[in-house]
């Protein structure tokens, strides 16, 4: 039997990123979490991830500089990358897309 996805989730507020990691457990996949863009790229080099799931607005870092720094590495196509976020102005899911975002979806996730 071939081991589940990981899904790395990226959110800086705790209620966020256990609501996401409990269902998708529930689901089948292997959750990693981190709380801030620095984080996330340490869990990035630490092993291997089939999928990000990355908020925007987070202090310090924010998941647009993450993604750019997630996409000198590795391409939509080797590392999927999502933005899952609050942020629902139409600047903002282009500016996600043209970084390399595979996809732009608002909170709350169903």
């Amino acid at each position: 039997m071939s081991e589940p996805a990981t899904i790395l989730v990226v959110d800086d507020l705790p209620a966020n990123r256990e609501l996401m990691s409990r269902r998708l457990e529930r689901s089948g996949f292997r959750v990693v979490c981190a709380a801030s863009g620095p984080e996330a790229l340490e869990v990035l080099k630490r092993g291997p991830v089939d999928l990000v799931l990355l908020d925007i607005m987070m202090p310090g870092m924010t998941g647009f500089e993450v993604l750019k720094t997630v996409r000198l590495a590795r391409s939509p196509a080797a590392l999927p990358v999502i933005m899952v976020t609050a942020k629902t102005d139409s600047e903002d899911v282009v500016e996600a897309l043209s970084l390399g975002a595979n996809d732009y979806v608002t909170k709350p996730v169903e």
